[in-house]
């Protein structure tokens, strides 16, 4: 996607770009890329690795615009890809990754489903192809980085791919177009639905 940059008057061109960081607001900032986008007609691919509809207070709301059929409304094609993991810890707490049950064989067959989902958007040329919370997922083991190499050299202009997760490989953010980034200064506590989650 080319755009004039007011600072230097010169077109730039958007390939990747990345929402990092250890405070809230990383997924928060791709649903307002997500519906920025739609209004202008534009079509999105929306992965959640690491989450699932039914957990997550957006839902409803994100279903609703992929079911938008208004015209000069853009295309919102939805995947949820992560295994629920809220009450299966140890004593029906969060399951953390690092915890003794850790990772599990199907947290890595849903990252790798939703690997597949951003491969189709990609493949579909869709203007904006979102993997929230992939970076996280590969930091952790649930894929390889090798396969999110694979993954950004299938797309192609005017594709915009879009990452988040709290931090980035370096060769990564070499190779972005845009990095934001988010800082916890503080946090008032415990999630809070429709809020936080």
């Amino acid at each position: 996607m080319t755009t004039l940059d007011p600072v230097f008057e010169k077109a730039g061109t958007e390939r990747l770009r990345l929402y990092l960081g250890t405070g809230c607001g990383k997924t928060t900032a791709t649903f307002g890329l997500t519906l920025r986008a739609l209004s202008k007609g534009l079509n999105v691919t929306l992965v959640f690795f690491d989450k699932l509809e039914e957990n997550s207070s957006e839902g409803k709301g994100l279903r609703m615009l992929s079911e938008n059929q208004a015209e000069g409304f853009g295309k919102l094609v939805m995947n949820y890809t992560g295994v629920n993991r809220v009450g299966t810890g140890p004593k029906g707490s969060f399951r953390l990754y690092s915890s003794p049950n850790g990772i599990l064989p199907e947290d890595k067959d849903a990252a790798k489903q939703g690997l597949t989902y951003l491969v189709e958007g990609l493949m579909r040329k869709d203007d904006i192809v979102i993997g929230d919370e992939l970076l996280d997922v590969a930091r952790v083991g649930l894929v390889d980085f090798d396969y999110v190499k694979q993954i950004l050299n299938l797309r192609q202009d005017p594709t915009v791919l879009v990452l988040t997760g709290r931090r980035a490989p370096d060769w990564l953010m070499n190779e972005a177009s845009t990095i934001s980034t988010t800082t916890q200064i503080r946090h008032h506590g415990r999630a809070i639905e429709g809020i936080d989650c």
